[in-house]
């Protein structure tokens, strides 16, 4: 795939990790700085700085006077992030208390019930994007744009993992916090986020201890946090 010009990082570190999250690009593949830059039109400087980026995010890794290559996304590596955004999310609703307007709170809620519609319907490729843009709203009401930049890692590896909760513990759950966060409620808010999250966590968990889990990869919602 060439892409079109002008072509900046963030589109090439997009493309590249699409790859490695839909298992395009294997575990344990060498991504080259010159045949990427090849393929995708641009200089072998912009794919040195995404895959930088894409380090950091833990996607990949470089090996001294090796390269750089694919990273393996496994259960311990997702729970991991998991554990790290059990943390961070509960902080942005807490958060999102403070700054969370009545429109607000009915876009939350509308968003609550496309997600149950969208579960009742069986899309759940559809269901697992519009749960990442619910709880990406729920980041972005934090106003908090370091909390913003750490979630960013967490972020991107919650793409691997597509939700197979119950859907009604799920819209319950969701419903919840929203109320929580509406009603200014912020103890509240933290609390039922962090169990939320946490009981993601824990089906990632079970179904590794059966040797069930395969990551599967969901796509990004069109909502993105704002430039920190």
């Amino acid at each position: 795939m060439v892409m079109q010009a002008p072509v900046g990082r963030h589109q090439v570190r997009e493309e590249i990790q699409r790859r490695i999250l839909s298992g395009e690009s294997q575990p344990g593949e060498r991504l080259t700085q010159q045949s990427l830059a090849k393929e995708l039109g641009v200089a072998q400087g912009t794919v040195r700085e995404s895959l930088l980026e894409l380090q950091w995010l833990g996607l990949v890794e470089s090996i001294d006077r090796l390269g750089v290559f694919v990273q393996k996304l496994d259960a311990a590596r997702l729970c991991e992030a998991y554990q790290v955004r059990e943390f961070l999310e509960g902080l942005a609703a807490r958060l999102a208390c403070e700054h969370t307007s009545r429109a607000d709170v009915t876009s939350l809620r509308k968003k609550v019930e496309h997600i149950w519609e969208l579960s009742r319907e069986n899309r759940e490729e559809e269901m697992g994007a519009a749960d990442r843009a619910f709880h990406l709203q729920i980041m972005n009401l934090s106003r908090n744009k370091v909390l913003l930049r750490l979630a960013e890692g967490y972020r991107v590896l919650g793409m691997a993992v597509r939700a197979s909760r119950d859907p009604k513990s799920v819209y319950e759950e969701h419903l919840l916090i929203v109320d929580a966060i509406g009603n200014n409620l912020p103890d509240e808010a933290e609390r039922l986020m962090r169990l939320h999250v946490a009981e993601a966590r824990k089906m990632i968990e079970q179904q590794a201890a059966r040797s069930d889990f395969t990551p599967k990869w969901v796509e990004d919602s069109n909502e993105t946090p704002p430039a920190v």
